[in-house]
């Protein structure tokens, strides 16, 4: 059984109107998952979920939480009624509750929606139990990002090949590296199938006299020299393509440790190592930075990979003759980015002040 939910995080809108003077509206900001983790921790112990010393589970309960949503196994029905109650008691009293219409008890043959994924048992011949557990894109996710990708083929209409693949190579990258890890390789094939689909009609709007066989011609090749397909869509002249999903290898998800925390000291090898597996994420250009960088940013001197958005700094500016190549290039996080530009324009605003 799986007792999945959410919990209603107050407002200013749900407290008394004395305090609404000292509280801000925090759903929805930067902000509010690091406030949901703070109020949150401790619902293992208050389940009595237990780890070996080595991190395996040992008990007949498993949570897993992200932020405010989060997903509790249980092994009867019962079980996930009574940590129902359990869970309602101990957020009472940190003035918190679930929310209804999040909050389910279902049967793993039923299968559910987490962060995206619909995770449900299936009948499998090849498996001792009968059953298999499959972490799939649910049909929400999926339907989600195709109106996305609708409206994005919309926007394109009349622009330039490069601008094309400059806008949508980054969406198919970030979509298809986060479900990755799951049992994707189907989805991933009919997305393909569907832009496919898009990229003939976009290129017959493009030119609507022109025969068939010249678009194909012109706009598709074996442009990813790597593969041998011959349908990749482009540019001929520079030989820059739109990603395909199904070129992003399933790659699946190693569990932390049991309660492994990467503010503990003795653990900083192991989050080390751990963190530079997610530099295969990047694209080949940023790789080859965060490789030289051993995954670290050389302002905060914190790991790189903290999920939050990288930038590419110029050691020297361009303005000042800095050129593009890796010897002048960093990466660095977004905040730390602008750190360095803020303290660039101070030093040039005094100088300009004693200048004068």
């Amino acid at each position: 059984m799986s007792c999945s939910g959410s919990i209603l995080l107050p407002t200013r809108h749900s407290l008394p109107q004395k305090k609404m003077s000292k509280v801000c509206n925090i759903v929805g900001g930067v902000i509010s998952p690091l406030l949901a983790n703070i109020a949150l921790h401790g619902m293992e112990e208050a389940l009595e979920i237990k780890h070996r010393k080595r991190g395996e589970l040992n008990s007949q309960r498993a949570l897993v939480r992200y932020a405010d949503d989060f997903c509790v196994f249980c092994e009867s029905q019962e079980d996930a009624e009574a940590v129902k109650h359990i869970l309602s008691d101990w957020l009472n009293k940190r003035g918190l509750v679930l929310a209804p219409e999040k909050t389910h008890i279902v049967h793993l043959t039923e299968g559910f929606n987490f962060l995206g994924f619909h995770i449900r048992l299936y009948r499998a011949s090849n498996t001792k139990t009968g059953w298999k557990l499959l972490t799939k894109p649910s049909k929400e996710a999926v339907q989600k990002h195709r109106e996305q990708m609708k409206q994005e083929w919309e926007a394109v209409r009349g622009w330039k090949m490069e601008k094309i693949l400059w806008k949508f190579n980054p969406i198919i990258r970030g979509w298809a590296n986060y479900y990755r890890t799951g049992t994707a390789k189907e989805t991933f094939n009919k997305l393909d199938d569907w832009m496919f689909y898009k990229e003939v009609r976009h290129v017959k709007r493009t030119h609507p006299r022109k025969p068939k066989r010249w678009q194909q011609r012109k706009y598709w090749g074996r442009l990813n020299l790597e593969r041998q397909d011959h349908w990749v869509f482009g540019d001929k002249h520079t030989g820059h393509h739109l990603f395909k999903y199904a070129w992003f290898p399933i790659e699946r998800h190693i569990l932390v440790k049991g309660t492994a925390s990467p503010d503990d000291p003795a653990l900083k090898d192991y989050w080390h190592k751990r963190n530079a597996m997610q530099v295969k994420n990047l694209p080949a250009s940023r790789q080859k930075i965060a490789k030289k960088q051993n995954g670290i940013c050389p302002v905060c001197k914190n790991t790189l990979f903290n999920d939050e958005e990288l930038h590419v700094h110029h050691k020297k500016p361009k303005a000042e003759g800095g050129k593009d190549n890796y010897g002048n290039l960093v990466l660095v996080h977004f905040f730390c980015h602008q750190q360095i530009h803020a303290k660039q324009d101070v030093e040039d605003e005094l100088l300009g002040v004693g200048s004068s």
